[in-house]
C-alpha cells in the first residue's frame, strides 16, 4: 500500500499504481496484471492469499519479465487488488526501456539514483506531467535506492557516457 495509504480519502486525488510492462504487452515477457486488458491477471489463490496473478491456460502461475527484481512477479497484494476493483487506483505500465531512460534522466538533472520499481513511476509521472496545468501537484514514491540496482542498469544501458557519468560523481565524492 506504501504511499497509496495517506491519500485514500481524498476523493479528488487521483492514485496511480505502474506495473512492470517488461518488454511490452504483446510479447509475453511482462509483469502486467491490471493494464494489459485481456491478456492481463485472471482471479486465483496463490500463497494463501486470493488476487489477480497472470496465468497460463491451465491456471498455472505464467513466467513474468521484468528489468527489475521487486516488480518480477505474476500477482498483485490483494489490497492494491481491491482499490482496482472499486476503481480508487488506476493502474499503467512502464516497458524496460522507459525505466532505464528515467533512471537516467532523474539522476543527471535531480541527482537522484532511483531503484528500478521506483523508476517504473517516475516514468508515469514524466509522461503525466506535460499534460497537466502547471498548478497541479504529482507526488512520486521514490522508494528505494538505485545503488543496488546499478550494475543491473549499466549492463542494460552500455553507454560510455553514462560510466563517464558515474565516474565523475565517485571523483566527486571522494574530494569530499
Amino acid at each position: 500500500m506504501g504511499l497509496f495509504y495517506p491519500f485514500l480519502k481524498y476523493k479528488n486525488v487521483k492514485l496511480i499504481g505502474v506495473e512492470a510492462g517488461g518488454l511490452g504487452p504483446k510479447s509475453g515477457k511482462h509483469a502486467i496484471r491490471f493494464a494489459g486488458k485481456k491478456e492481463g491477471g485472471k482471479l486465483g489463490v496463490v500463497e494463501g492469499y486470493k488476487s489477480y496473478f497472470l496465468q497460463n491456460q491451465d491456471g498455472q502461475i505464467a513466467e513474468t519479465h521484468s528489468i527489475s527484481a521487486g516488480l518480477d512477479y505474476a500477482g498483485i497484494g490483494p489490497q492494491l487488488a481491491y482499490l482496482h476493483d472499486i476503481r480508487k487506483i488506476e493502474f499503467t505500465y512502464a516497458l524496460d526501456k522507459e525505466v532505464l531512460e528515467a533512471i537516467q534522466t532523474l539522476a543527471r538533472t535531480e541527482g537522484i539514483f532511483p531503484a528500478m520499481e521506483s523508476a517504473h513511476a517516475v516514468v508515469e509521472a514524466m509522461k503525466l506531467a506535460p499534460k497537466l496545468p502547471k498548478d497541479k501537484i504529482i507526488v512520486v514514491n521514490v522508494s528505494g535506492r538505485g545503488d543496488k540496482d546499478i550494475f543491473i542498469f549499466a549492463e542494460a544501458i552500455r553507454d560510455k557516457g553514462w560510466y563517464e557519468f558515474l565516474e565523475d560523481k565517485v571523483k566527486e565524492y571522494k574530494k569530499k
